[in-house]
């Protein structure tokens, strides 16, 4: 992954040499040498987008860590938890974070500040943002007043974790403050809304205003367990935030991640494209679980299915039985207790092959089996948010070098109008915060399947999305209290989230639910992680940090041990 972006980077860079007025680069200068009064704002701004890319996809995106536990995508790297995950898996995350992201954010924001390109730093803080306080999701206690200061100090100690969400609302309403100016200069270059001059510019620095104010929501949401660790009333800030009225509510505001469809010089398509795709995917499946949720938790079949999946091979059962290990195979007794969590379906959740007849192929909770040759069999992502292709039921291998669906031109959604709505509707049930719930649950649902159903400019039909809502709110409206509806809430939210593990781990820790998440095959998998290990570099190389256990709850997380499996 790192790979691709640094060549997506340099082919970025060619690009504004060659079509826009930038600081001259004499080529043949030892980099190394490079003085800091010779580094263009623009680059390094540049540099950071890209950066950023990297660091959401090793956190976020769908074969990440938090995707895994949250059994977005199969995590298949060990049979119980302490063998799937080693704290050499994390040096990806934190490399991206401190080498790349902070690393050149702390280089661009003195250069920024002394021409005054509030834009530049604007933009910036609210990336710092978003990364310290993932680094928080993730590892809880990281170094950050002490990091980045090179030879001066190589073993930075780690700053309280709830000091750091504190200094993450306090960047933010520094870039808010930036970002209501009017900057020197505008960057030639805006991956994630675009600029285009001509008055358009403005219209842009006002979006990254909003999702500014959209994180600080975000934030507020994921400590609502423990405000005062942060010395917040949460609910005033959150209510706040809504009278205000400058949170994402509209698909043009929505902050992602936007791949294009380029697959060589540079590779700039979406990392799920990339893998599934190609030639083979190796280790890499969808989840039966999140299949099953869609396709039979409730008596209807979610209409994003088609979008979400795609299905290389439509009848399993015509398969030999050694690429169909587990077909045959007894369902585990520690399964048949986990059922649908909506009412009048007792379903159990799914064990092996989803739906061997209709060809849904996935793999399940940490199954690190061997692999079948089943890459040209198994269920791949689809148009959403991959970029690949939509599902129409003609089946077929995609192992074609690239050539099928939308070429990989797909997203990462970090932060969307229906994440928003569902995030009030938690705040409404459990803060009592400004609005109702369910308004918030049926809006968060169609901006969900408007999205969808509109992506890369799809022709195709999300389905009858009145029958969905309207399943969904008779659910709601039967729920003995907010508990209940609380779980509702979240099941939507996760099934919108496709895409985005973080927030899905988040919620996960933060409510309990789903509450029916698919049991791993061992009936004793161990402890779940509550966070992560610390980076095995890290680790190794500081004097001041040691390992910690995957049983630590991050600060926020005060919900009791064993409540999450």
């Amino acid at each position: 992954m790192k790979k691709i972006f640094k060549y997506f980077s340099l082919f970025v860079i060619i690009s504004i040499i060659t079509s826009c007025e930038t600081t001259e680069l004499d080529l043949t200068v030892n980099p190394n040498q490079v003085g800091q009064e010779d580094v263009d704002p623009d680059f390094l701004f540049n540099n950071v987008q890209l950066s950023f890319y990297n660091f959401v996809e090793q956190a976020a995106g769908f074969t990440s860590f938090a995707s895994d536990l949250t059994r977005m995508h199969a995590a298949t790297g060990g049979a119980i938890y302490s063998e799937a995950y080693s704290p050499l898996g994390f040096d990806a995350v934190w490399e991206a974070a401190y080498a790349d992201v902070l690393k050149d954010i702390s280089s661009l924001e003195p250069l920024a500040a002394d021409i005054n390109l509030t834009y530049h730093q604007g933009v910036s803080k609210v990336i710092k943002a978003y990364t310290i306080v993932t680094l928080v999701d993730l590892f809880g206690d990281v170094p950050f007043s002490e990091a980045l200061q090179g030879n001066d100090n190589l073993n930075p100690n780690a700053d309280d974790q709830a000091q750091i969400y504190i200094d993450a609302l306090n960047e933010l309403d520094l870039a808010i403050a930036l970002l209501n100016t009017e900057p020197s200069s505008f960057p030639p270059l805006d991956l994630f809304y675009g600029l285009g001059g001509d008055g358009t510019d403005a219209t842009t620095q006002a979006k990254w205003v909003t999702a500014a104010n959209t994180l600080k929501l975000k934030i507020y949401l994921t400590a609502r367990l423990n405000g005062t660790a942060i010395n917040t009333d949460i609910a005033s800030e959150i209510n706040t935030l809504i009278a205000e009225g400058n949170l994402i509510d509209a698909a043009d505001e929505d902050w992602q991640l936007n791949y294009g469809g380029n697959r060589q010089n540079p590779d700039n398509r979406h990392p799920a494209y990339s893998t599934f795709y190609e030639n083979d995917p190796g280790g890499q499946y969808v989840s039966n679980y999140y299949m099953w949720t869609m396709l039979f938790e409730k008596p209807l079949e979610d209409p994003r299915t088609p979008f979400y999946f795609f299905r290389q091979d439509l009848d399993a059962t015509n398969e030999d039985n050694f690429t169909l290990q587990c077909a045959t195979a007894a369902t585990p007794p520690h399964y048949f207790g986990v059922t649908s969590q909506y009412d009048g379906n007792n379903t159990v959740v799914p064990f092996c092959v989803t739906d061997i007849n209709r060809g849904y192929w996935g793999r399940d909770h940490l199954d690190n089996a061997g692999l079948p040759p089943d890459s040209n069999k198994r269920t791949v992502m689809g148009l959403y948010p991959a970029g690949g292709k939509f599902d129409d039921g003609s089946g077929g291998s995609v192992q074609n070098e690239g050539a099928d669906g939308s070429g990989g031109a797909g997203i990462t959604p970090i932060l969307t109008s229906s994440f928003v709505n569902f995030m009030l509707a938690e705040a409404a049930l459990t803060l009592g915060t400004t609005g109702d719930a369910q308004v918030y649950l049926t809006q968060g649902i169609a901006d969900s399947f408007s999205k969808v159903s509109n992506f890369a400019g799809s022709a195709e039909s999300v389905g009858n999305l009145a029958l969905y809502q309207s399943f969904v709110d008779q659910e709601y409206l039967a729920s003995m209290d907010d508990e209940q509806r609380l779980e509702i809430v979240a099941k939507e939210y996760y099934l919108a989230l496709f895409g985005n593990g973080i927030e899905a781990y988040n919620m996960y820790r933060r409510t309990g639910y789903p509450a029916n998440l698919q049991p791993s095959l061992s009936p004793t998998p161990g402890d779940f992680y509550r966070s992560a290990l610390y980076p095995s570099d890290y680790v190794n190389a500081n004097t001041n940090a040691s390992q910690r256990q995957r049983t630590e709850q991050i600060f926020w997380d005060t919900n009791p041990a064993g409540f999450i499996n």
